[in-house]
């Protein structure tokens, strides 16, 4: 089976006097598979300049990164790809229109037959749990459920919205889920993002069953 891996999401709110800063630690404390800009940006102007100070650095440690909802910043800050909200036919036509340019995820649903439907339009990932929720110290039940289910299934990958709790990471190793998306237990950690980064990977790599 192989490792689950980190799917960054940036903080809440991005400062660019600090960020830069934080991301290089967090990129030197070990494997990240991609990086998802999220944040609470004010105005299309301000996102383009979070991005645009953004994608270089992690895409010089061939990170992959994603932009949530505008494709328009997503294509003017040469983002790898674009994370889709909304409905299933708002997901098909996102399909339609980027496929071609960006490598495309989204929101899944707490339904099976749903995400199943939204897996059929062409995503490259489907999201388990809610990237606008509160932290939370555990992974949430019903994100988890749905999560193990997929992975042991389908062949579209699973990216599940961890906890603010990096050992909740055993669990989603142990299950063999694909990727794990962590924000405030990097961004927030007391020894900061490069360690947290550092015991992710740990917890990842220590939870992670052996094949015979």
């Amino acid at each position: 089976m192989e490792a689950s891996q980190i799917y960054l999401v940036t903080p809440r709110h991005v400062d660019l006097e600090t960020f830069p800063a934080q991301l290089e630690a967090a990129i030197a404390g070990g494997d990240i598979a991609a990086l998802l800009i999220d944040c609470d940006a004010q105005h299309d102007s301000e996102l383009q300049q979070i991005a645009q100070t953004v994608v270089p650095i992690a895409q010089k440690h061939d990170i992959a990164v994603m932009l949530r909802g505008d494709s328009r910043v997503a294509g003017r800050a040469k983002c790898d790809g674009l994370h889709i909200d909304g409905e299933l036919a708002e997901i098909k036509a996102a399909v339609e229109d980027f496929s071609s340019r960006f490598m495309l995820g989204a929101q899944g649903s707490n339904k099976r037959h749903a995400a199943m439907e939204i897996a059929e339009t062409g995503i490259d990932y489907i999201m388990f749990g809610r990237l606008e929720a509160p932290a939370t110290e555990e992974i949430h039940d019903k994100a988890l459920e749905m999560a193990d289910w997929w992975s042991s299934l389908f062949e579209v990958p699973a990216v599940l919205i961890g906890a603010a709790d990096l050992q909740e990471c055993a669990k989603v190793a142990e299950r063999g889920i694909e990727f794990v998306a962590l924000r405030e237990a990097i961004w927030d950690h007391e020894a900061g993002p490069q360690v947290a980064v550092q015991k992710a990977n740990a917890i990842i790599a220590a939870h992670t069953p052996q094949e015979d």
